[in-house]
């Protein structure tokens, strides 16, 4: 066999439909476009997600609004008022507060908040507590240790002054400098010559 030779397999190609070529063609009179309408016009092809002029899909979907952290830390609130199960000089921890069922899990970080009093001296370990919480909790006598580090601040970026503007300390002193008179000769006394004797 030769490539001359080579032909398709039956059945996998079809002649191509000979449109508006009468009746007896399969496709007469209207061409398979039905009666009238916007469908059966001649160039007639509508634009991607056209439904016939009803609102659209996309404009009927409600628009996203906002944005997912990705780098979101969700933390399990614990408030002042609930260490009140605790009797004084006891270590609160994770574990120990899930064991009170004030915690559902450990497997997330504990946050806690000054919502509440407290009047017993507490050794409280948690991976993050609120300023107002630690206060509290330092002025009863007890200590906070967060477990969980801080981010450093970033620092602040200095702003550049453009070129050919003066920096504004240095025109604030040029403008001062211009509106302020010159200081005037001090008089000399009478009887005194302004210039110097000779020789000396």
């Amino acid at each position: 066999m030769q490539a001359h030779q080579l032909k398709p397999a039956p059945g996998s190609r079809h002649a191509k439909m000979r449109v508006g070529r009468g009746n007896a063609a399969g496709k007469g009179t209207y061409s398979g476009r039905g009666l009238k309408g916007q469908k059966s016009r001649a160039g007639h092809k509508p634009r991607r997600y056209f439904e016939g002029g009803q609102t659209r899909m996309m404009k009927r979907l409600p628009k996203r609004r906002g944005f997912t952290n990705l780098f979101r830390v969700a933390y399990q609130a614990v408030n002042l008022s609930d260490l009140a199960v605790f009797e004084a000089g006891a270590e609160v921890t994770p574990e120990l507060l899930k064991e009170k069922r004030i915690l559902r899990s450990t497997g997330k970080p504990v946050k806690l908040l000054a919502t509440g009093k407290i009047d017993r001296a507490l050794t409280v370990t948690v991976q993050r507590a609120s300023q107002a919480a630690k206060d509290k909790i330092i002025a009863a006598g007890g200590t906070v240790i967060e477990t969980l580090p801080r981010p450093e601040p970033k620092p602040k970026k200095v702003k550049k002054a453009k070129k050919g503007k003066a920096a504004p300390a240095a025109k604030e002193q040029a403008e001062k400098a211009a509106g302020e008179p010159e200081p005037e000769a001090e008089p000399t006394p009478e009887g005194e010559s302004e210039a110097k004797p000779e020789g000396g």
